[in-house]
């Protein structure tokens, strides 16, 4: 009875080597065509800007639509149908690259491209002036308005013009 006992256990055990079991394997389903990208006109490709423009002014796009929403819509069909030729400014959000950055932290519209414009140098003030206007007898019978300007300090005015001081410091 012992040996039954042993006999049994021995059968049940699972076998050291792994069972290989056939089976077909299951085929990958076809991937879905590349739908083609929707169809700009030809004028569109020369003027990315005023066809993005034509689409979402408030009146030729749909009343349900919004500006946002209209932009991204019009924007991505360009970048399928442009490729590398899109301009920067035209990029779908989140997929503006090169030199454009937002120049306003609130406008999210405005793009600058390029390099930055450098600051201007700060002009320097002019001095505060006091004019008069006053009429002048021209010899042939006519009057002449002439304005007269000086510093409103009452220090001399600054000569405009050349001036070539020959000898005299």
């Amino acid at each position: 009875m012992l040996i039954a006992l042993v006999a049994a256990l021995l059968l049940q055990q699972t076998p050291a080597q792994p069972t290989i079991v056939w089976s077909t394997p299951v085929e990958a389903p076809p991937a879905a065509p590349a739908t083609p990208p929707p169809p700009i006109p030809d004028w569109a490709r020369a003027d990315p800007f005023g066809y993005e423009r034509s689409e979402c002014s408030p009146l030729i796009r749909k009343a349900e639509e919004s500006q946002d929403a209209c932009q991204a819509r019009v924007r991505t069909a360009l970048a399928a149908n442009l490729g590398a030729a899109l301009p920067d400014g035209l990029k779908p959000a989140g997929a503006t690259t090169g030199e454009c950055r937002q120049t306003a932290a609130g406008d999210r519209y405005a793009l600058q491209c390029g390099t930055p414009a450098r600051p201007d140098r700060p002009v320097a003030a002019s001095p505060e002036r006091t004019c008069e206007t006053r009429p002048q007898a021209q010899p042939g019978g006519g009057v002449v308005w002439q304005e007269t300007c000086r510093p409103a300090d009452g220090s001399a005015p600054a000569d405009e013009g050349l001036r070539v001081r020959i000898g005299r410091d």
